[in-house]
């Protein structure tokens, strides 16, 4: 066990260090920032939440699942994979060395959000709880969408179908309202991380509000883990 952590440790190092130099990911972790930002101090009239909705769905779309898919693409594309592959490390160490720079990076720009808010209490701990949970599935999308692409010019045409999904529909049927729309959304477990965010910024919660949001959350890792072993085991890296 301490053998495989000190692999996974290894290749989250070497992750930090190509991520450093790679200018296309950087911008996913200041975009979510510069939102929130904009939409806090900058834009008047601003329904009560509405930055850090934004703010967060685009940390843990984008972010969530742009940064996993082009790191995976990036070593496909370089054919670096197959050295990495080559050593001790597995490809099950290589998957979770990958994602969990991503999952990291999500959590501290999380709380950089909640903070440029003034968000704090319990509504805190519940946004925190909430993208620590929809950031697993996110990654796991992120990854199978990295296994699906053979470079990363790939990765947005595979990729933005999913990720606008995931994004603009949670909004647009809180917006609109509309039959159709409302039942695709409630099919995304993105909806129910927004519906989260809003019952918490309220902060008129109640014990068992949130159950079945949560719920989904989890149910959404499962189904994508189920998923991501699946198309491993098909496709391979």
């Amino acid at each position: 066990m301490n053998y495989r952590l000190r692999i996974i440790a290894a290749i989250l190092l070497k992750e930090f260090q190509d991520i450093k130099k790679n200018k296309n990911l950087l911008v996913m972790y200041f975009l979510p920032v510069l939102l929130t930002i904009i939409f806090t101090y900058f834009v008047p009239d601003m329904p009560s939440g509405f930055a850090l909705n934004i703010g967060l769905l685009f940390l843990v779309v984008m972010m969530g699942m742009y940064v996993p898919s082009m790191l995976i693409a990036e070593e496909k594309e370089k054919k670096t994979l197959e050295v990495l592959l080559f050593s001790p490390a597995g490809a099950e160490e290589v998957l979770i060395g990958k994602g969990l720079l991503t999952y990291i990076s999500i959590l501290i720009v999380t709380l950089l959000l909640v903070l440029i808010v003034g968000l704090e209490g319990r509504s805190l701990i519940i946004i925190f709880l909430s993208t620590a949970l929809i950031s697993i599935f996110s990654i796991m999308v992120g990854m199978m969408v990295g296994l699906l692409s053979p470079d990363q010019r790939s990765t947005g045409t595979i990729g933005l179908p999913v990720y606008m999904l995931l994004l603009l529909v949670p909004q647009l049927a809180a917006l609109s309202g509309a039959g159709v729309m409302n039942f695709l959304a409630s099919l995304l477990p993105t909806t129910y991380y927004f519906k989260i965010q809003e019952k918490a910024i309220a902060q008129a919660l109640q014990p068992g509000d949130l159950a079945l949001e949560f719920a989904v959350l989890v149910i959404s890792i499962f189904v994508s883990f189920i998923a991501l072993v699946f198309l491993y085991r098909k496709k391979g890296i």
